[in-house]
């Protein structure tokens, strides 16, 4: 499958202040569908605060932040735990 979802966490994790569930690509070959993924998102979000973000080499800060997308109320991420 082009696309893997993960368990759904009861509880903040890493940055994310509010529980949360995770899906990716399955694999870098799949970037060429980021605009069918963002699109699909930016339609049914419906009332959910929808972060979308790469694994890219410029580290998490970035991919949190200037290499995100949101859709629905953008949240403040606890990005202090990248500073270690």
């Amino acid at each position: 499958p082009w696309m893997r979802f993960f368990p759904y966490r009861d509880r903040p994790i890493g940055p994310h202040p509010v529980p949360m569930w995770e899906a990716d690509f399955g694999g870098y070959d799949n970037r060429h569908r980021w605009s069918e993924v963002r699109d699909f998102i930016e339609m049914e979000h419906g009332s959910l605060s929808v972060l979308i973000h790469p694994h890219s080499e410029d580290g998490d800060t970035a991919d949190h932040t200037k290499n995100a997308f949101w859709a629905g109320q953008v949240l403040d991420l606890k990005l202090e735990i990248f500073s270690s």
